[in-house]
């Protein structure tokens, strides 16, 4: 069977009606709206007010399907990428699959991962398609950081939106993957962190905990190498990408990342927080999605990179599909 073609075919993505703005925010937590919209990027974040992370997950899944009605009974394979489940059980992905009608015969599961975890799950999406001979996969990011972040903790509470994608994965894929490289580094894994009051009698239970010094620091001491290694891996310089879609932290993050990395045109870092804010596992295929214009203007090779909680991170290179040499 050619397995050459398996990649990203279709995004879609969905984000809440109710929002806040940079001005907002800035009145509410004391910041500087400059210091917002500048250091942080933000101008607007989305917040959640009725919906659930599964109801998300199902509007966003949703808006995959509205051009692909026959899709809905040929989706063999459904993975959720969440933090933030409605239930610590059941999986979300059982929900997903029920709501939106998918088949009965249908693999599904959960994924816990934040903002790596669209690499990581477009590599699990991709291998199972590949190993088990199946057409089409589905994989969802979807999370509600507003049920966990501090209302009272105004670094988190100016950084964080709600919203949920999907992304279609197929033998037709627009976007093929090329070779993957991973990393954890669990020594900083209460740099971003959830703590239970079982486990922590000082702690607020299921409140966010960010240590932002160590997750920048992690983030652009590692991430300029990790692009990289991913390059070489793939055989090619980084003068050879057209575009770097990172995990939208921070537009200071990306900017940073982007100066360590060494390249000429720094305009090739795509920055979208003041469209969207930080949208955790689903800042990557949002920005993809917006970059290529649903997939109608994709550029020749794509390098995206997610990392975060854990300590964790993920990269790979997206080829446009005539511009890929078949190698794994």
């Amino acid at each position: 069977m050619n397995n050459e073609n398996i990649g990203i075919e279709k995004i879609s993505y969905y984000l809440p009606k109710s929002s806040i703005t940079s001005r907002e925010l800035a009145d509410n937590y004391g910041y500087n709206q400059e210091f917002i919209e500048t250091k942080v990027g933000v101008k607007k974040l989305f917040i959640e007010d009725s919906l659930s992370t599964t109801d998300m997950a199902v509007n966003a899944l949703e808006l995959l399907l509205v051009d692909k009605e026959d899709l809905r009974n040929k989706i063999e394979l459904l993975v959720v990428c969440t933090q933030t489940p409605e239930y610590q059980l059941p999986q979300t992905s059982s929900q997903v699959q029920y709501r939106c009608s998918l088949s009965n015969s249908i693999a599904s599961f959960d994924l816990s991962l934040g903002c790596s975890g669209y690499v990581y799950g477009l590599s699990i999406v991709e291998s199972l398609l590949e190993s088990l001979g199946l057409d089409y996969g589905v994989l969802i990011t979807t999370e509600k950081y507003s049920n966990i972040v501090d209302d009272n903790d105004r670094n988190t509470k100016c950084l964080f939106s709600d919203a949920a994608s999907a992304t279609l994965l197929s033998r037709d894929g627009k976007l093929i993957p090329g070779k993957y490289k991973f990393g954890t580094d669990g020594e900083f894994y209460d740099s971003l962190i959830v703590r239970n009051k079982n486990h922590d009698s000082e702690c607020v239970n299921n409140v966010l905990s960010m240590n932002g010094r160590e997750i920048f620091n992690f983030t652009v001491g590692k991430i300029p190498n990790e692009i990289s290694d991913v390059c070489k891996l793939n055989n090619l310089s980084k003068t050879e990408i057209d575009y770097f879609v990172i995990h939208q932290a921070s537009s200071y993050v990306i900017s940073s990342i982007a100066a360590r990395s060494k390249i000429d045109d720094i305009d090739k870092f795509i920055n979208y927080m003041h469209l969207f804010g930080n949208t955790v596992s689903s800042s990557i295929p949002i920005s993809l999605c917006q970059l290529t214009n649903n997939m109608e203007d994709i550029a020749n090779k794509i390098l995206i990179s997610g990392f975060g909680v854990g300590l964790s991170w993920g990269s790979v290179v997206l080829f446009s599909k005539g511009d890929f040499v078949y190698e794994k």
